[in-house]
């Protein structure tokens, strides 16, 4: 896989790998539509091991320009597919900077992982040679070898551009010209791509635009027949354009080539490359790949369409890719993000419900200075802007949350399309209040009103359910969890840190049925899930450990389940209002019969330090440790430093012993390296 910027995104990863390996002929997995609800993990990765595991061939998947992985999440999801890829699958990653991945090195240790860097890459003059005869049928002697090696660095891809003008009947001083005329990589892409045609190269120039292309978006957006015969000649006579698919429709142009001829199109004619991207943008309209479009209304620096598009996204109450869809953002000026607060409204939601309350309040700023030039569809104005917003998560603050919902819904009639939205999150604050009559009256309105948006259709049922548990209907309760389960199947909902009340009724319900295992192992599968978002929007982590807590109890194991209860306690530090659950914890706590009080340690320690206090006892390294926890390895060893410090501890075992003193971990922890 030749990666680009737009695979930066875990959704958009997968999915390319899995096609790719589809059409290299591994057996289609269980699923390789878009994952569900960002469920990247068990909707194509998982599906993805698993047909390579069931594959008696070897596999070598290989990520070419792996430097473009950027994102904390993509590089997290991309670590922990090759810590479960089976035996039979070898990776090699092709990269201009060092990733932090720290499962690779282990793979790599183990014959299993191989990273080729700058160093690596570039061939010395034997290895030129080779490829020049093998590939190309070309025979250079010493000089014209070094002359070469000289222009080119030994780039394998300035090589193959070389080598192709060199092919074509160019000689070799008008081939390798480029460096003394002050050309150079733009003088070889010139003369390997198009040769003497600059009808051709303007051909190249434009094609360039393009993510991805095929023939009749070629004809379309180009208008001239010539394109598609030379792109196609191209990509059989220099590999520079590559199919993308095994039907042979898609292609990619490679992204050294790319560049180059996108920066010189926009040096010598922006307003040809802004209305290719126009026609381009209208040409792939009906593919509805959200990504190609924003990519080409971008480059068009048609930026209103992308609030429209965006704005529409948020109406259908949907955030696909929300990762890529902020990284978007990340391409607009600063100038048009300041002028238009509905670019500026999309963020603060998409932030507010992934997980990242700083970015949602630099957001919320810079609409409000912006919401004075241009409203904000189904808004009356920026506070009540600031109101839905606040309302989509309370991280720490239930009541603050409860009044944002409030506010929005007495201004607003229910048939608003984002009514609904703010009902449930009122509904969810209700049960966060422990007012779960209350939130029932919100959840039965919106079982009566218009047909809910897709999520609503799964998070409906499980609140309700949550809900009915706490009122003591388990009749109830278990009819909503069966009606959750129909919408999950239904929708092919995945993992995803928005759906954890979900698996928090699962448990719930394991619990009370006498099936305390199967709780315990949904739960643990959630608390991972919830790692993949960075901070906690509903308080969904602490009630997981409760239910952590009485799924151990019914196990009879009063230690593990007051280490969980405590764990749940360590959340709500530094809180500002976090409802009932302080409340539930305690009813739970003295349910255990005599229960201790919580010993205190010395500072209180993060959600994040706990996750690293339980893997201490373990063999595993502080890379390891991070390994396991989606962070880098200096992260955890800076999370380490602080346990030490807030336990009063000076080495490893003194902080175990400590933790273990507070229950904060229990005597029995599970090594992730260990096999049994």
């Amino acid at each position: 896989m030749s990666l680009d910027q737009d695979d930066d995104d875990p959704e958009g990863l997968w999915l390319a790998v899995t096609a790719g390996a589809t059409a290299a002929g591994l057996h289609q997995p269980h699923r390789s539509g878009a994952a569900p609800a960002g469920g990247v993990r068990a909707g194509l990765i998982v599906p993805l091991i698993d047909a390579f595991a069931a594959s008696p061939a070897p596999w070598t998947l290989v990520l070419d320009d792996a430097h473009l992985l950027d994102r904390e999440s993509t590089l997290a999801s991309l670590d922990w597919f090759l810590g479960h890829a089976p035996d039979n699958v070898m990776t090699v990653i092709i990269t201009r900077t060092a990733l932090e991945l720290p499962t690779f090195e282990r793979l790599q240790a183990r014959g299993r992982g191989m990273e080729l860097g700058i160093d690596e890459l570039r061939l010395d003059a034997r290895q030129t040679a080779e490829l020049l005869d093998t590939s190309y049928g070309l025979r250079l002697d010493a000089r014209e070898l070094a002359h070469l090696e000289d222009l080119t660095d030994g780039w394998p891809a300035a090589v193959s551009l070389v080598a192709s003008a060199l092919s074509r009947g160019v000689v070799l001083p008008r081939a390798t010209a480029g460096r003394a005329e002050g050309g150079g990589l733009d003088a070889l892409v010139r003369e390997g791509l198009a040769g003497s045609s600059p009808e051709d190269h303007s051909l190249l120039q434009m094609l360039s635009i393009f993510e991805r292309f095929d023939a009749a978006t070629v004809d379309a957006v180009l208008g001239d027949a010539r394109a598609w015969p030379l792109a196609m000649e191209v990509a059989e006579r220099t590999g520079l354009i590559v199919g993308l698919d095994g039907e042979g429709r898609w292609w990619r142009m490679h992204q050294l080539v790319r560049d180059r001829l996108t920066a010189e199109l926009e040096r010598g004619n922006p307003e040809r490359r802004r209305a290719l991207h126009r026609l381009a943008f209208a040409a792939l309209e009906p593919e509805h790949d959200l990504a190609l479009s924003i990519h080409h209304l971008i480059g068009a620096e048609d930026y209103d369409t992308v609030a429209d598009i965006l704005s529409n996204v948020r109406a259908n109450a949907v955030v696909p890719r929300q990762s890529l869809g902020l990284s978007w953002l990340d391409r607009i000026p600063e100038s048009a993000l300041n002028r238009d607060p509905r670019l500026a409204f999309w963020e603060a939601w998409a932030t507010a419900t992934g997980g990242d309350p700083a970015r949602r309040d630099r957001a919320l700023a810079r609409g409000r200075r912006a919401a004075g030039e241009r409203a904000v569809e189904g808004f009356d104005s920026w506070d009540d802007v600031e109101d839905f917003v606040h309302s989509m998560a309370c991280y720490n603050d239930v009541g603050a949350a409860t009044r944002a919902g409030e506010r929005f819904l007495a201004g607003h009639d229910p048939s608003n399309p984002l009514s609904p939205l703010v009902a449930l999150r009122l509904a969810t604050m209700r049960y966060l209040a422990g007012r779960c009559a209350e939130a029932l009256e919100l959840l039965d309105a919106l079982d009566r009103g218009a047909p809910l948006p897709r999520p609503l259709r799964v998070l409906v049922p499980a609140y309700r359910a949550l809900c009915d548990f706490e009122l003591g209907d388990r009749a109830a309760a278990t009819m909503q969890i069966d009606r959750m389960q129909r919408a999950r199947i239904a929708f092919e909902v995945g993992a995803d840190p928005v759906y954890l009340s979900a698996e928090q009724a699962i448990a719930r319900q394991h619990t009370e049925t006498g099936a305390p295992d199967a709780a315990r192992a949904t739960v643990m599968h959630a608390l991972g899930v919830a790692r993949q978002q960075p901070s906690d929007t509903v308080l969904a982590v602490p009630y997981l450990l409760i239910e952590l807590g009485r799924a151990e109890a019914a196990l009879g194991r009063r230690s593990e389940a007051l280490i969980a209860l405590t764990q749940a306690e360590e959340l709500c530090d530094g809180a500002v209002d976090v409802g009932a659950l302080l409340t539930r914890i305690s009813a739970l706590r003295a349910s255990l019969h005599g229960a201790r009080s919580r010993r205190p340690v010395r500072g209180h320690l993060s959600r994040r330090e706990l996750e690293v206090l339980e893997l201490l006892p373990t063999s595993l390294s502080a890379a390891e440790i991070g390994s396991e926890l989606f962070i880098s390895a200096n992260t955890a060893r800076s999370h380490i430093k602080s346990i030490y410090q807030k336990l009063g501890a000076t080495t490893r075992a003194e902080a175990v012993a400590a933790g273990r003193r507070a229950e904060l971990i229990g005597d029995l922890v599970r090594d992730p390296n260990s096999r049994s």
